[in-house]
């Protein structure tokens, strides 16, 4: 028989019957469980937590022990709305018990459910006091075969205390032995141990309980997509002072060193074509924080950057430009990188002496002047990135300015009229969009500006109100005009004819209130 559980307030005779029926009646489980989980949710936030408080969860955990699936559902459904809305710590005292035997539940959703709210539950508070046996079912989770399980019980380990939880003999012990049993679940606890190694003492206490022995041999182990997941995981920690000391003095930097290779099909596992451009990737991603160190210590970094812009397949020459585009947007890099002896290390063809940004940026030029058409957008835009100066002190804004029209000056054969108004008015967006951008990055700059008064036919595409243009281009063509009509030195840079065409457009005021439902017309009839 239903339990009728229609809401008005909180009712305690009714949730006092709905748990006395379910303590003493075997047959109707399903169906009382279902019309609690209606009346629950039809409380608001502080109406639930009354109710949670009145309700037994030990009683809702019992009603897991079935086959049926029916039941197991809107049992985890009602301990997911009920344990959420609990204090942590409450449901942790007067629960944990329940909480352990249902993470030894043989149905998976059971698992992943529990362990989900127990992360949520850390996440509110993780100074709770979690039993041992508790903490042990969670860490035997990181073997399931369930990625759902295995996942969630990765994310609720995370929450807890690192330096607590790896001395405690118990827990030690168990990540010991899990991390011998199986390379992919010696993955997942890396992904724990990497995000609990947030300071010096934290990782000193990790390498001392030998949790990271085998790490050398991971990344160098046949299985490509292990190496791949395990050098991305290593990156928050390869970019902190103490955490690339740390790899560097057991061998992971020299080791992953060795990989990179501008062809990596010349190494002798080809599988290593698909794991180079991770490397590479974890070298860039140190390198913004240690430009000048990477540059001088482990120069082939760069030199498979340049190899691979002169002539890698596209795959890779994607791959380099991104690095050159994520380098290029830290002023420290583009500061420490400037350095003429790249030349020499870059085996740089040319007869004079270059920094690393000239030299990339004669082969980004010739990319984006190319008819490869899925190159040309990322290639104008790390070119944008060079080029720009970033906001900062005036001095150094004025010392960056003068390096940044240097840089420019590499790009040869018109680079306004093949890059910058060849991009605008092609039909494609990202390299109509990366085009107008560069545009925008001249603006900025003084030299950019006279650049830009040579060539006035061009802000002929600014102006122009053109009913079509996607809104992204729109507002670029405002944001240029608005820069160059708002610039200390356009007033100086630019002739009277152009400034006086800039101070009486109307294209920042075009289309703020122009009607839409024309244009919706207009498109629904195509």
């Amino acid at each position: 028989m239903s339990v009728d559980l229609t809401p008005v307030d909180v009712d305690t005779n009714l949730i006092a019957y709905a748990m006395r029926k379910l303590s003493i009646d075997n047959t109707n489980v399903t169906e009382i469980l279902t019309d609690c989980h209606i009346y629950l949710t039809k409380l608001n936030r502080c109406d639930l937590l009354k109710a949670a408080n009145l309700i037994d969860l030990n009683i809702i955990f019992d009603c897991l022990n079935t086959t049926v699936q029916t039941q197991i559902e809107i049992s985890c459904a009602l301990l997911q709305k009920l344990l959420s809305i609990l204090q942590p710590k409450h449901a942790f005292n007067k629960y944990s018990t329940s909480i352990e035997h249902a993470i030894h539940h043989p149905n998976d959703t059971v698992k992943s459910t529990i362990l989900s709210e127990l992360e949520k539950m850390l996440a509110n508070d993780n100074n709770v006091d979690i039993q041992m046996d508790l903490a042990c079912s969670i860490v035997d989770c990181l073997t399931s075969s369930d990625m759902t399980v295995s996942y969630n019980a990765v994310r609720c380990l995370k929450r807890f205390q690192s330096d607590e939880t790896l001395s405690s003999s118990p827990i030690l012990s168990k990540l010991q032995t899990i991390m011998a049993m199986d390379p992919k679940i010696r993955t997942r606890v890396y992904d724990i141990l990497i995000h609990w190694a947030k300071s010096v003492d934290a990782l000193a206490l990790i390498s001392s309980k030998g949790l990271f022995t085998n790490l050398v041999k991971d990344i160098t182990y046949p299985d490509v997509m292990m190496q791949m997941v395990t050098i991305q995981m290593l990156i928050p920690l390869s970019i902190t002072e103490y955490g690339f000391d740390y790899l560097n003095s057991i061998g992971i930097i020299s080791g992953l060193y060795r990989l990179l290779s501008s062809n990596p099909k010349e190494l002798e596992d080809p599988l290593i074509v698909i794991l180079n451009p991770i490397v590479l990737e974890f070298f860039i991603k140190v390198t913004q924080v240690r430009p000048l160190f990477i540059f001088t210590t482990y120069p082939k970094v760069f030199v498979v950057l340049y190899e691979v812009l002169k002539e890698g397949d596209d795959s890779l020459v994607g791959v380099a430009i991104n690095a050159i585009t994520t380098l290029a947007s830290s002023w420290e890099c583009k500061m420490l990188l400037d350095n003429p002896s790249a030349s020499m290390i870059l085996n740089y063809d040319g007869d004079d002496e270059l920094d690393i940004w000239s030299i990339f940026i004669i082969e980004l030029n010739r990319i984006a002047t190319s008819t490869k058409t899925e190159l040309k957008p990322g290639a104008i835009q790390a070119i944008t990135k060079i080029i720009q100066v970033e906001k900062g002190e005036l001095s150094s804004r004025n010392d960056m300015i003068e390096r940044t029209k240097k840089w420019y000056k590499q790009l040869t054969n018109n680079p306004l009229k093949n890059i910058v108004h060849a991009s605008c008015i092609v039909p494609f967006l990202n390299i109509q969009q990366a085009g107008y951008e560069m545009l925008q990055t001249l603006a900025e700059q003084p030299w950019g500006q006279e650049e830009i008064n040579k060539c006035s036919t061009l802000l002929d595409l600014v102006f122009e109100e053109c009913p079509k243009d996607p809104i992204a281009i729109k507002d670029l063509k405002k944001m240029i005009i608005k820069t160059l009509l708002e610039s200390n030195t356009s007033k100086h840079t630019l002739s009277e004819e152009l400034l006086f065409r800039i101070q009486n457009n109307d294209v920042i005021k075009s289309n703020e209130h122009a009607p839409q439902p024309d244009v919706l017309v207009e498109n629904m009839s195509i």
